[in-house]
C-alpha cells in the first residue's frame, strides 16, 4: 500500500498495533450471511455483508456498523 499524505506516518498510524485488529467472524444472521467482528458478550459489529440480492443490501438492520445480538 502506498499512502500520499502531508500528514506523518507516524500519526496516520498512530494506536494501529497488532493487538488492536479485530478478528472477523463469518455468520449467518437472518438468513443471510455476513462477516462481524466480536465485542464479547454475544454482541458482534456488522462488518460487511456478503450476498448476491441487492434487496439485503438495503435492509437498515443488516447494515455495516450495526451491533446485533446472537
Amino acid at each position: 500500500m502506498i499512502l500520499y499524505s502531508v500528514i506523518p506516518a507516524e500519526k496516520v498510524f498512530e494506536g494501529y498495533t497488532e493487538n488492536n485488529v479485530k478478528e472477523f467472524v463469518e455468520l449467518d444472521y437472518r438468513g443471510e450471511k455476513i462477516l462481524a467482528a466480536a465485542m464479547g458478550n454475544g454482541e458482534y459489529m456488522i462488518s460487511r455483508i456478503i450476498s448476491t440480492s441487492p434487496k439485503v443490501y438495503l435492509d437498515p438492520k443488516l447494515q455495516p456498523g450495526t451491533i446485533i445480538r446472537l
